[in-house]
């Protein structure tokens, strides 16, 4: 292991750099394990605070919904998700459907869906503290900020 030999080291650093290596190197199987495991069936997922909720979410006939990218919870504890569409990684163009869904957390109800014409690939959804919505676009390569009702306030990046 030459990337850690030094000479100038004693012992107990040699052992201690050894240790952080083999450290690494196990979270590192354990995280491609946990990335590359199968998820479990709903009937055999672990005991915990969550269950399964069927019918959740309720989305109304004619809007297409999916694939999800990502979930965030706005201060009123609403569930705001980004997602494509229908559309997959490489879009090149806007999505005209809205790519923003607003469910309510109990019933599953649609409550509000905004982001059509802006977005390529939502990826990312985030809520800040003042319950602005970032959403980034891998797509675009940009960050928009909206308001809790969808409305551009800022966007960061250029589209390529």
């Amino acid at each position: 292991m030459s990337l850690l030999r030094d000479d100038s080291m004693g012992p107990e650093a040699h052992r201690a750099g050894r240790r952080r290596v083999v450290c690494l190197a196990l979270a590192a199987v354990a995280l491609a394990g946990a990335c590359t495991s199968r998820r479990p069936a709903a009937d055999d997922a672990p005991m915990g605070p969550y269950e399964v909720v069927d019918g959740w979410p309720r989305v109304p006939e004619g809007v297409v919904f999916g694939p999800t990218l990502d979930v965030a919870i706005d201060a009123r504890g609403r569930a705001l998700v980004s997602h494509a569409a229908g559309r997959t990684s490489g879009n090149d163009a806007l999505i005209p459907e809205p790519t923003i869904l607003v469910f309510d957390p109990e019933t599953g109800e649609l409550l509000d869906a905004w982001g059509e014409g802006l977005f390529m690939y939502p990826h990312g959804i985030e809520v800040d503290r003042d319950d602005f919505v970032w959403v980034t676009d891998s797509e675009q390569n940009r960050v928009f900020k909206l308001t809790a009702q969808g409305e551009l306030v800022m966007s960061l990046g250029e589209a390529p």
